[in-house]
């Protein structure tokens, strides 16, 4: 019997086995996917998160200090930062690189094997893989779900909610691209109805083209991509759209008896952009630690396993709900009323007093949201918006309390 079960070997699965398997306990990580990282995702990390989850060097496609911000009629405002604050990188071998890193710690991985059933008892949790026509049963003390947006598994622990499933549809292609050299972003019904779509150049001629909306994306995809090949932007798709779900609200619980949820599986993913790897490591952290704590103290109830919803609402629960609120006020903008903001939040003095200001974080949202919607300039636009964006004000008013 193992120590630790953990199901999904993304961000948030990774750092958990690495975390426990240096600390001498016994951890299988079971992964439905034979390549470890293989998933739909941009691959940009904030230096927050580069400084608190080191990545090689060589993973590093390229650092970014600015991005092209293209308005619903089109124009472009460029916001600069004189310091590096994102890295693009090879997504695939970063996470891999942790995966690596926990095997040789310890940890047994099973790859290629999808979890059919999750059972507890008063003295294990027990999952059923599958390979191919082969079948296998695991036991471990505990279990941490790490299995992505809508896995099952939440269901088979009685901790799927109406929030939790609350979601963006992403699409993305790799592409072929012509001289761009920083991160342009698209937004406006026509491009993604009440969200954005990007390009991020990667490495020698390439980049990844993609949008997200709660809408459907059926069209919108494949018009971005003919506006940017007649600009001479992109020159030919190298990979097939492919399609995803983004979670924009936790699940209101994260762990029962025997278990946790972490990452996507918990819903934790910003708000405002999708991203998703810096809030997974967080959790995977925060649930090792706690995952640590009962297994030490051979202790594995709800109360005992409660600490770790705990922690991470500490770590990063106010970005989540800050940025839940600032996403359904920006999802209540027509257009026109988008390209007056755009214009007014992006001139030069405002870049100059909020953009390029020490509350400007690429990884935390909070502190620049609650600091446009004070400013003299901007409120005063944002309410103009009519009486619908009023209950928004104030729920974000609310949530600056206890971000």
């Amino acid at each position: 019997m193992y120590d630790a079960l953990i199901v999904g070997a993304g961000p948030a699965g990774n750092i958990a086995a690495l975390e426990l398997s240096k600390r001498g306990f016994s951890v299988a990580v079971l992964d439905y996917r034979e390549r470890i990282g293989d998933k739909l995702c941009t691959g940009v990390l904030g230096m927050e998160c580069a400084d608190r989850f080191p990545i090689k060097p060589e993973l590093i496609y390229r650092r970014a200090s600015t991005a092209a911000i293209y308005s619903p009629e089109g124009r472009m405002f460029r916001v600069e930062r004189p310091e590096t604050q994102a890295l693009i990188v090879d997504r695939v071998s970063y996470v891999s690189s942790i995966a690596t890193a926990a095997s040789h710690s310890g940890a047994e991985y099973w790859l290629g094997w999808r979890v059919s059933d999750v059972t507890r008892s008063s003295s294990d949790v027990s999952i059923t893989a599958h390979r191919g026509d082969a079948t296998d049963t695991l036991r471990g003390r505990m279990l941490l779900v790490a299995s992505g947006f809508g896995s099952p598994l939440t269901e088979s622990v009685c901790l799927t909610n109406g929030a939790g499933r609350e979601r963006l549809v992403g699409v993305q292609s790799e592409v072929e691209i012509g001289n761009v050299t920083e991160t342009q972003v698209y937004v406006g019904d026509r491009v993604a109805p009440g969200s954005f779509g990007w390009l991020v150049p990667t490495r020698e001629s390439r980049g990844l083209l993609g949008l997200m909306s709660r809408q459907s994306s059926s069209g919108h995809f494949e018009r971005l991509c003919d506006r940017l090949a007649r600009e001479g932007q992109v020159k030919r798709a190298l990979s097939p759209p492919r399609r995803w779900g983004i979670p924009i609200r936790p699940l209101t619980r994260t762990y029962a008896e025997r278990v946790l949820v972490l990452g996507d599986a918990a819903g934790f993913a910003k708000p405002t952009t999708g991203g998703g790897i810096y809030y997974a490591m967080l959790s995977g952290a925060i649930g090792a630690e706690t995952a640590a704590d009962t297994l030490e103290s051979d202790n594995f109830t709800a109360d005992a396993l409660r600490p770790y919803e705990d922690r991470w609402k500490d770590e990063f629960g106010g970005e989540l709900r800050v940025g839940y609120y600032a996403r359904m006020l920006f999802e209540s903008m027509t257009d026109a009323r988008l390209e007056r903001l755009m214009e007014v939040f992006l001139s030069e003095d405002m870049q100059r007093e909020l953009i390029r200001s020490p509350v400007f974080s690429f990884d935390r949202h909070s502190g620049i949201i609650l600091r446009t919607i004070g400013h003299r300039q901007m409120i005063g636009l944002i309410r103009s918006a009519g009486p619908s964006v009023l209950p928004l004000l104030a729920r974000l008013a609310r949530s600056s309390v206890s971000a």
